[in-house]
């Protein structure tokens, strides 16, 4: 019995941070399990894919047992809904680690094919631009 093979994509990892605060100003899909970030790089090329987890999800061991969750969630979904030429960060959230696997699935599979109509249709083209910090006010004294 063979199983079914997705479609091959090209695909490279993300590792410098200059590469994931790229991403970081596209397009955005949040899940209750995963939040993904994309953004364009090229017309045509290899897949970017990078995965994250802060510490908030908790210990280095929950960290990268997250992180390992979301590359083989992301295995297969990215070759079926991935594009060419777009940069992919998955960052996992404190539910990452004990999720079911059926409901991690569902969120990378949904947030991607969202991110997919979205970057289709030419959104997120212009990269998000940071709010401007307020002024600071100072104290005054008065006498």
């Amino acid at each position: 019995m063979s199983a079914a093979r997705a479609p091959q994509i090209d695909l490279i990892r993300l590792t410098r941070r200059a590469q994931f605060l790229f991403v970081r100003e596209g397009l955005r899909a949040s899940r209750a399990n995963v939040l993904i970030e994309a953004r364009r790089r090229a017309d045509s090329g290899p897949t970017g894919v990078g995965f994250t987890a802060s510490k908030k999800v908790g210990s280095a061991v929950l960290r990268n047992r997250a992180r390992r969750r979301l590359r083989e969630a992301a295995r297969p979904l990215l070759a079926e809904y991935g594009l060419p030429g777009v940069d992919y960060v998955l960052v996992a959230r404190q539910s990452t680690p004990d999720a079911a696997w059926e409901a991690l699935l569902d969120d990378v599979g949904n947030a991607l094919i969202r991110l997919r109509a979205d970057l289709s249709a030419g959104r997120g083209q212009n990269p998000r631009k940071s709010k401007p910090a307020k002024p600071r006010s100072r104290a005054t004294e008065s006498d």
